[in-house]
C-alpha cells in the first residue's frame, strides 16, 4: 500500500498553513530552523522567520545599525535553510521593548497558525530572560506554541 505524503493526498488542507519561527541567533537556533523547517516543508506549511530587536535609541545611531545588521545576518541563515528545503519563508526584523509582545503581535499580524519557538537559547542570565519571554509568549499567544528543547 502506497501512501502520500500529507501535503499530496486528495483534497488535503493543512491544520497549520503559516508558521511563526521567533529566532535568536544563539546555537540551538540552528537545530530549530532545521526541524522547523522539515516540519513545514512535510505540511507544506509556509514560514515567517522574526528577530526581534530592542527599540531604536535616537542618540546610539551607530549601535542601531549595528544590531539591525546582525539580526539580518540571523534571518539570512534561516532563509538559507528554507530555500534549501524549499520552504516558503519571509523573514522580518521586528522591534519591541519586550520581545515576547512583539512575537505574539507578529503571530497575528502575519495571520500565523502556529508558533515554533526553542524552550531557552543562550547559556546563563540571558536563559533565563529567553526561557521567561517563551513562558509569555505562551500564555498570552491565541494560538498554538510548539516548544523545541
Amino acid at each position: 500500500m502506497t501512501t502520500l505524503p500529507a501535503r499530496e493526498a486528495p483534497g488535503h488542507k493543512p491544520m497549520f498553513r503559516r508558521i511563526l519561527l521567533p529566532v535568536d541567533g544563539s546555537l540551538s537556533m540552528t537545530p530549530l530552523v532545521a526541524t522547523c523547517m522539515a516540519f513545514a516543508a512535510g505540511i507544506g506549511a509556509a514560514v515567517v522567520a522574526v528577530h526581534v530587536i530592542p527599540l531604536p535609541d535616537s542618540a546610539d545611531t551607530v549601535s542601531a545599525l549595528a544590531t539591525q545588521a546582525h539580526a539580518e545576518r540571523i534571518l539570512q541563515q534561516v532563509a538559507d535553510t528554507a530555500r534549501t528545503l524549499g520552504v516558503p519563508c519571509e523573514c522580518k526584523v521586528l522591534s519591541g521593548a519586550e520581545p515576547w509582545q512583539a512575537i505574539v503581535r507578529a503571530a497575528l499580524d502575519y495571520h500565523a497558525d502556529l508558533i515554533c519557538m526553542s524552550s531557552h537559547g543562550r547559556h546563563g542570565a540571558s536563559e533565563h530572560i529567553l526561557a521567561s519571554q517563551t513562558a509569555r509568549v505562551t500564555e498570552h499567544a491565541p494560538l498554538p506554541v510548539l516548544l523545541f528543547r
